[in-house]
């Protein structure tokens, strides 16, 4: 289970170093080994720190234009689909369906969602590699305010009994994401914190049967990480540390290398690169267009195409997609925390032939 999350070990898979050979070595023109795809950009609740706030509630993709896209990603030898967001993909009501597809075609599926339409997907979402719930709490309370419906109702308990329901059918790993967010008055002063819940919420996450419970920093709007106050940082630490006795085999508790960054107030990446290779072997695919990545979701000069007209197939070969590709320098566009900075570097290790480990495969979402 922990190799699964190891962003830079999967790279080390057979298909991945095929994809990455194809792609940089012999110059063949294959599609995204990966693809991150937005259903809808409507979402049930109002974070109000929403890092994609000016996506929301945008439209979707109109009846059947999901199925067409995915019978592309089959032709183009697609191998993995993350459903995400934009907005909440469950809220899509082709859901289900494109999951089944998918999953049939033997294309893993993984989904970051937060949750409060689980029951209603079901028996599509047990079919998953992984699913990952968006928390960011312990408790009713604390999920009301940090994660409210406009009803003004918590739907903390119902996301945390779909997630106990998930646990028990589930055939791939069910994770429970748990952001760092504050509240902070007009002069910068904190006014409260959900890091209260960290305890609560890793208990919870193993009680309910996650595979792991992660603990992440937030991001601005523009991709910075966000800073927060001493005391929310040594907050983070102290339980971080105190949580640790809840793993065992089945149960693990992690975080992305960003965390240490943005406890440690470091706002800026430095990159020694001045191309993406990420960006050639993974994409965006959202209602409003195909981008280079997450990170530049909703950026025009970052935009390769229209997937509501276009397949990705076609996208993937035009030469808006080279040009963007080629004016993309990670040392002047990328100065964000970048996930996968460190696949960049090994993805260069792997064409000059000085990494050579080859793993079985396991889990394709590089």
């Amino acid at each position: 289970m922990t190799q699964a999350l190891k962003l830079q070990e999967k790279l080390l898979q057979k298909s991945a170093r095929k994809a990455i050979l194809e792609t940089f070595v012999e110059k063949k023109s294959i599609g995204p080994m990966v693809v991150e795809l937005d259903p809808t950009t409507a979402c049930n609740l109002a974070c109000h720190d929403c890092i994609s706030a000016n996506l929301l509630n945008q439209g979707g993709f109109v009846k059947g234009r999901l199925r067409e896209l995915a019978e592309d990603f089959k032709k183009i030898g697609v191998k993995a689909v993350v459903l995400i967001g934009g907005g909440e993909p469950m809220a899509h009501p082709e859901f289900s369906s494109l999951v089944d597809y998918l999953t049939e075609n033997n294309i893993q599926v993984g989904v970051t969602t937060n949750g409060t339409l689980l029951d209603r997907h079901m028996n599509s979402s047990i079919k998953t590699k992984w699913l990952r719930v968006s928390v960011d709490a312990g408790s009713a309370e604390v999920f009301q305010e940090f994660r409210p419906h406009a009803s003004g109702k918590s739907f903390f308990n119902k996301v945390i009994d779909n997630m106990r329901e998930f646990g028990k059918k589930k055939s791939g790993l069910l994770g429970y994401s748990f952001l760092i967010l504050s509240t902070k008055d007009k002069d910068n002063n904190l006014i409260s914190s959900n890091v209260v819940d960290i305890t609560r919420a890793a208990e919870l996450a193993k009680d309910i049967g996650c595979d792991y419970f992660e603990v992440k920093p937030a991001f601005d709007i523009m991709h910075f990480l966000q800073k927060q106050q001493d005391e929310i940082n040594e907050s983070v630490l102290k339980q971080l540390k105190d949580i640790k006795h809840f793993e065992d085999d089945k149960f693990k508790i992690i975080s992305p290398y960003t965390l240490n960054d943005a406890l440690e107030n470091s706002n800026i990446q430095v990159k020694d690169y001045s191309s993406c290779n990420v960006s050639k072997i993974r994409t965006v695919v959202s209602p409003s267009g195909v981008y280079v990545c997450p990170y530049h979701r909703g950026n025009g000069q970052m935009k390769i195409g229209d997937p509501t007209k276009n397949k990705l197939s076609e996208i993937w070969a035009s030469k808006r997609k080279e040009q963007v590709l080629e004016s993309l320098d990670p040392k002047t566009h990328c100065r964000f925390h970048c996930i996968r900075h460190n696949s960049n570097k090994l993805i260069d290790k792997i064409i000059e032939g000085e990494e050579n480990r080859v793993l079985e495969d396991f889990d394709l979402f590089i």
